[in-house]
């Protein structure tokens, strides 16, 4: 082995180990404990190997909390990216140097307060006494409140839209700029009009952003509970705040198969992507 070879292993060996302690093993962890047995003397784990927390998932309607949060996030994505290609259009293509980055640092100052904030700061605009019920009525077009706009599921998915749509919007305009423009002009010169090229050529060469952006927001709402919790209700629930609540009893191997089941739906759709999109295209130096 040359002096080359040592160097790059002693250079990758750090963040490998830093990757394998910090994710992959409490991953690992979580699995293998969520097929032990809750023992109620000693108010712990014991290694008795059962499927007892796995058939739980299947009462008291935890498996249709499971599939609502599946729904939340898969619309959630799709209407962040419905809205986010474009906008990573006009970021990319449409706005000069100077102007991309105001349009850019818009899409991340809201991150500067925290998520209880900007969660109830969507109670101010969609409640009963909000700025929408209250332009309508002033308008003439209703006369009284609009109740469904708020502590519903329309409530919910407005505010994770306004929560994750930047982690949609980035990728789609880091795969937009691995897209040759010389690619464009080409489909241009030989007679393609706008919606054609952008149809043929531009939206197929985003493809990785466009998974990667769906992913980001699929993975990230299937975990958020905050949103919830401050635009649902009181009877909304998601997986996350569902968690807790297995928690507060002290059942661990439940909320561990919980988690469980949700890991691998996200990991099945990780393989998937890769393998339809090609992931690595998006972060590889190789063409796009």
């Amino acid at each position: 082995m040359n002096r080359t070879l040592l160097s790059t292993f002693g250079l990758a060996a750090l963040p490998l180990a830093a990757i394998l302690a910090l994710g992959f093993v409490p991953l690992m962890v979580v699995v293998v404990w969520s097929f032990w047995s809750w023992d109620p003397v000693t108010y712990w784990i014991r290694p008795d190997m059962s499927l007892a927390a796995y058939a739980a998932i299947l009462e008291a309607g935890r498996w249709t909390v499971i599939l609502s949060t599946l729904a939340k996030a898969l619309v959630t994505a799709l209407i962040c990216l419905l809205i986010g290609w474009p906008t990573a259009y006009a970021v990319h293509f449409l706005a000069g140097r100077r102007l991309s980055l105001v349009l850019l640092a818009l899409m991340t100052i809201p991150f500067f307060t925290s998520y209880l904030i900007r969660s109830f700061s969507w109670r101010l605009v969609l409640g009963r006494t909000g700025v929408i019920n209250t332009l309508l009525i002033e308008a003439g077009l209703i006369d009284r409140p609009l109740d469904w706009l708020l502590f519903s599921n329309f409530a919910v998915i407005v505010g994770l839209v306004a929560s994750y749509l930047p982690f949609a919007t980035f990728p789609l305009i880091l795969s937009m700029r691995r897209v040759d423009p010389v690619t464009m002009q080409a489909a241009r010169d030989l007679g393609a009009g706008f919606w054609t090229m952008l149809r043929t050529v531009l939206l197929p060469l985003t493809f990785p952003g466009v998974f990667a952006g769906f992913l980001f927001v699929f993975v990230m709402v299937a975990g958020s509970s905050t949103e919830v919790q401050m635009l649902g209700g009181a009877g909304a629930s998601i997986v996350s705040v569902m968690i807790n609540d297995v928690m507060r009893v002290a059942n661990y191997p439940l909320a561990l198969a919980i988690s469980t089941v949700v890991l691998a739906v996200v990991f099945g759709l990780v393989l998937a992507g890769n393998a339809r999109f090609g992931l690595a295209r998006l972060f590889g130096e190789g063409d796009a």
